[in-house]
């Protein structure tokens, strides 16, 4: 069906004007029937008029001649004389005139009625020049004579006013049929190309919201996948922009005490926006709801967006369970933010503010779990956790490692002296001496009571050696004050054992650690030892722990590879 449609009305009007073409011709030929027998009855009272008033003679030379002169100047017409018999008198063809007498039963039909007192009219082929004719013929009476007076003219005149006519009809409704056809191909042209232009439109509409929908549920699934905020970062990073576009964003999260927001993920470039601000600086925080910059009402950007002037932002208040946790900030330059990107805005955020909920409140159980809750340093837990993948890491490296095993000389006396308070302020105050010292890749750890643990990634055992008197040396002169009063010097015993070259397994390596310890409290306390096989045997004959030790040792040097590493498939 589609366009052929658009061709109904014009197919009925072609019919229509051919009927009415039709009727028109056939009215057309009655009225000019009609017209032209009027138009004759009137020059033949012309002439009967001009008879009455110039009396020619009754001869029938006088009357032809008359009539010849009298043909009022109109060369198709001809005029004939009749007898009141119905004989031809005179008529205005010079060859018409003959000696023939008609009866009255063969004169024409015309003839017959205006003898007989009416007007009479015929159409018929002339026999004079065998020509379609029309004849009208009115009763005459001048000066003796009765007769009647016979005007005819050929149709041919007729059918060419007719034809002329027609033809002019016709060409009018052709032209208008023609140019009806031309606008409706026009219009239908025009309707295809607009129906066509709306349907890519549509097209692109749902394949870019089948894209938008598509690359959403992929965001949902990814930061649901997430294990941390920098896990987080990546995803945002990569599908964010591609669902709002080429433009700045960030998030913000609410710190604990909620009394700052500090900005944790961003997108799109270097934000301009404050890193860290206070809740009543962000307009969408005290209204509860989004705040658009610069609308058609107002201009009232945010004061942490301050460096952006009066250029378009966007936040939006990052809800989960009930609470807000934090906000969504975009910034669109000089762009504005229509309705679809602005919906797209909110579902972001719907998105966000429950994967970070749920991110923040794994990340909160997670460190919960491997965290000290008195030092905040890592626990027993993480230590074993993380002691193998390291070990991994070092062997795939070919790198060193060395483990610290930290003791604290006499600390027992800090409980029984000042209270089990200040012993838990001196376990604080140095676990805040070791993060503050050691390196960023290293992990300290409380093993338990005041034994510490230092796993140094990428270190021998000089380097490790180097770093634990440099500990040793920083807890000497550490001043220890509880509520005013000072609780005296704290120093440290420090055993160190070092992957591989001491041994090549966990246990074993805080074991050798252990047995450094030992030696260390022999010889002075206040000091670090690095502890390897020499060492261990020379301990072996007074100590069946560290016999036993030894044997372990050497029973997995016997099970690995005889040049000593680890298999590298673990």
């Amino acid at each position: 069906m589609g366009k052929r449609v658009f061709y109904i009305p014009l197919a009925g009007l072609l019919a229509l004007s051919i009927s009415a073409f039709l009727v028109f011709s056939s009215v057309l030929h009655n009225w000019l029937n009609d017209y032209s027998t009027r138009a004759l009855e009137a020059d033949l009272n012309g002439m009967i008029q001009s008879l009455k008033q110039q009396n020619p003679p009754t001869q029938r030379e006088s009357l032809t001649l008359f009539l010849q002169q009298q043909r009022l100047a109109y060369p198709t017409r001809h005029f004939s004389l009749f007898s009141r018999h119905g004989d031809l008198v005179a008529s205005s063809r010079l060859n018409s005139v003959g000696s023939m007498t008609n009866s009255k039963a063969d004169n024409p039909p015309e003839i017959n009625s205006a003898t007989a007192g009416n007007i009479g009219s015929n159409q018929r082929i002339n026999p004079t020049d065998n020509q379609q004719t029309l004849f009208v013929a009115k009763p005459i009476a001048f000066e003796g004579f009765q007769g009647a007076l016979r005007i005819s003219t050929p149709t041919e005149v007729i059918k060419r006013i007719a034809r002329d006519l027609e033809t002019m009809v016709a060409g009018l409704l052709f032209t208008i049929v023609g140019g009806m056809a031309l606008l409706a191909r026009s219009l239908i042209y025009r309707l295809d190309r607009h129906l066509h232009s709306e349907q890519e439109q549509l097209e692109q509409h749902v394949e870019n919201r089948t894209r938008e929908v598509e690359l959403l549920q992929r965001l949902a699934n990814m930061l649901a996948a997430c294990n941390s905020l920098s896990e987080a970062q990546q995803v945002v990073q990569d599908i964010v922009p591609r669902i709002l576009g080429d433009i700045n964003g960030a998030v913000s999260l609410m710190r604990s005490s909620r009394n700052q927001l500090e900005v944790k993920l961003d997108w799109g470039g270097d934000w301009p926006g404050a890193n860290t601000f206070a809740p009543d600086e962000c307009w969408a925080l005290r209204k509860g709801k989004f705040h658009l910059a610069n609308d058609k009402y107002t201009t009232l950007p945010c004061s942490h967006m301050r460096n952006v002037g009066e250029e378009q932002t966007l936040c939006i208040p990052l809800i989960a369970h009930g609470n807000t946790i934090g906000m969504m900030h975009l910034y669109m330059h000089n762009q504005n933010f229509c309705e679809e990107r602005m919906q797209l805005a909110f579902t972001i955020c719907e998105q966000l503010g429950l994967a970070l909920a749920n991110l923040t409140l794994q990340e909160k159980l997670r460190d919960q779990a491997v965290r000290d809750p008195l030092t905040g340093l890592h626990n027993r837990r993480f230590l074993e956790e993380s002691i193998d993948h390291e070990l991994m890491r070092a062997q795939r490296n070919q790198q060193n490692l060395s483990i610290l095993m930290l003791d604290m000389d006499h600390f027992k006396r800090f409980n029984d002296n000042f209270g089990h308070d200040a012993g838990d302020y001196v376990l604080k105050a140095l676990s805040s001496l070791l993060i503050n010292g050691v390196r960023g890749e290293d992990i300290v750890c409380r093993v338990g009571g005041e034994e510490l643990c230092i796993v140094m990634p990428d270190a021998d055992g000089d380097r490790a050696l180097q770093a634990a008197e440099k500990l040793c040396h920083q807890v000497r002169d550490l001043h220890l004050d509880f509520h005013g009063q000072s609780l005296g010097k704290l120093t440290l015993l420090i055993g160190i054992s070092t992957f591989p070259e001491d041994a090549e397994d966990y246990q074993s390596l805080m074991k050798m650690a252990d047995v450094a310890i030992y030696e260390a409290k022999e010889n002075g306390r206040d000091h670090a030892r690095h502890c390897n096989k020499q060492t261990m045997q020379k301990h072996q004959a007074v100590s069946p722990q560290v016999a036993e030790t030894l044997r372990a040792i050497s029973e997995k040097a016997q099970d690995s590879p005889q040049d000593g590493a680890l298999d590298k498939d673990n």
